[in-house]
């Protein structure tokens, strides 16, 4: 005999086995470990053959169907395998596949205090798939709240990252106005510096040429009288008297010592206007400049 797999034979073997389970008696096909098997596939998604059923055929195109089955209790075994037997013959013969015979296995009996097993596997498929289930929903709850966690570490992290480019933009703005201001302020000083020096300068150049206009006057002066008397003397028959003694060396130093006054005092205005933009120098320029100047001044 050969077992086929043909679309027809499954056919027959759900035909046959509709009409076993249909008996009096019958408590289920196939065996009992066989039937908690087909029922955890079935649970799991997975596809199983007819249970407790197989269909042959022979060259000679005869079918023999196998029939396995658990008879119920008090039934009788010989009597539930004949009339299995009389109704799968009668469900195969209008296939037109020739003689069909027909093998009946009893593989137990189900009495009033037994426990069906192919309930209990149910039951405990059954268990398996909701604790599956819940398992799966709790991940995904899980997995839910971890990714908005990080959406929100992410937005977080954006925000603080746009703060920091902020603070440090406005920080760097800060210290370009600092140095414009610093740079505005040290110009205008450099300004009110050199003006002030120019100003002393003037200054001190009016006084040194007035003074020098004053000795020039002096010394013309002199001068005018000394002809004055060497014109006299002439005319009085006397020698004119010599040039170097006519002029007072009184006066001439007193030209020198006016002018050497004058440049001091447009010296130590100089220093003084500088001292008052100088605002971390402590040693007054004035005392340097009048030392220097005490010191360059010609003695009598």
């Amino acid at each position: 005999m050969t077992t086929t797999d043909l679309p027809a034979l499954d056919d027959a073997a759900g035909l046959a086995a509709t009409a076993a389970r249909a008996v009096p008696g019958v408590h289920a096909l196939g065996s009992l470990l066989g039937r908690a098997s087909d029922a955890v596939r079935e649970r799991v998604g997975l596809t199983s053959v007819v249970p407790g059923v197989k269909i042959d055929t022979d060259r000679a195109d005869s079918v023999t169907a196998t029939v396995s089955l658990v008879v119920d209790y008090p039934h009788k075994l010989h009597e539930v395998s004949d009339a299995v037997r009389t109704a799968v013959r009668s469900a195969l013969t209008p296939l037109g596949r020739g003689t069909v015979d027909v093998n009946v296995v009893v593989t137990g009996v189900f009495g009033p205090f037994d426990r069906d097993v192919v309930d209990e596997a149910e039951e405990r498929a059954d268990a398996v798939a909701a604790r599956a289930r819940d398992a799966a929903g709790a991940a995904k709850e899980k997995t839910d709240a971890a990714v908005a966690r990080a959406s929100v570490a992410v937005d977080d992290m954006k925000a603080k990252s746009k703060d920091v480019a902020a603070g440090a933009s406005a920080a760097m703005d800060d210290a370009v106005a600092r140095s414009k201001d610093l740079a505005a302020s040290a110009s205008e000083t450099v300004d009110v510096a050199l003006s002030k020096t120019k100003d002393v300068a003037a200054g001190a150049a009016a006084a040194v040429d007035e003074t020098v206009k004053a000795a020039r006057e002096r010394v013309a002066a002199a001068d005018s009288r000394a002809d004055i008397d060497a014109a006299d003397r002439v005319t009085e028959g006397l020698e004119p008297a010599h040039p170097a003694t006519d002029v007072p060396a009184d006066d001439r130093g007193d030209v020198r010592d006016v002018v050497a006054e004058a440049l001091e005092d447009a010296a130590v205005d100089i220093a003084i206007a500088a001292d008052e933009v100088r605002t971390d120098d402590k040693t007054p320029a004035v005392d340097s400049v009048q030392s220097v100047v005490e010191d360059d001044r010609p003695r009598p």
